[in-house]
C-alpha cells in the first residue's frame, strides 16, 4: 500500500526564498507542498484547515516572531514537526527553539537531498505517534 504524500508548509518572508525552497522539494514525489507563505496569519490558517505533517519555518525574520508564532504552533491540538531554516546559526536561537521541543535547526544552504530526507524523516515521526 502506498503511503500518503508528506503534507508540508513553507513559511519563509523572503519570496525568493520561498520559490527556491518550492523548487527543491518539489522534486520528491512524495512531498506536496500544501502552502508556501511569509504570513504568520496565513500560515495559521493552512496550519488550521489542512493540517500539514511538516512546517518549515524560517527564524530570522525581521519581525522577530519566529519563536513566538512556533510556540503557537506547537500549542495547537496535533502540531505539525517543525524544521527551523536560518540563514546563520546561533546557538541561543537553536536553545531556544529546542527548548520548545524543535529537534531540526537547519541552514539554508542544506543540500536539497538532505533536506528532503529531513522532512520525510520528520513526516515519518509524526505519523508513527500519530496511530
Amino acid at each position: 500500500m502506498k503511503e500518503d504524500p508528506v503534507r508540508l508548509l513553507l513559511v519563509d518572508e523572503n519570496a525568493a526564498v520561498r520559490r527556491a525552497l518550492v523548487l527543491r522539494l518539489s522534486r520528491a514525489q512524495d512531498i506536496q507542498i500544501i502552502g508556501a507563505t511569509g504570513s504568520f496569519d496565513a500560515a495559521m490558517t493552512t496550519l488550521v484547515e489542512q493540517r500539514p505533517d511538516v512546517l518549515i519555518l524560517e527564524s530570522k525574520r525581521r519581525d522577530g516572531g519566529s519563536l513566538k508564532f512556533c510556540r503557537q504552533v506547537l500549542e495547537m491540538a496535533s502540531p505539525p514537526r517543525i524544521v527551523i531554516l536560518t540563514s546563520f546559526a546561533s546557538e541561543d536561537e537553536r536553545l531556544s527553539f529546542a527548548h520548545l521541543g524543535v529537534n531540526q535547526y537547519l541552514l539554508k544552504d542544506i543540500d536539497t537531498e538532505e533536506l528532503i530526507r529531513v522532512v520525510r524523516e520528520e513526516a515519518r515521526h509524526i505519523r508513527l505517534h500519530s496511530t
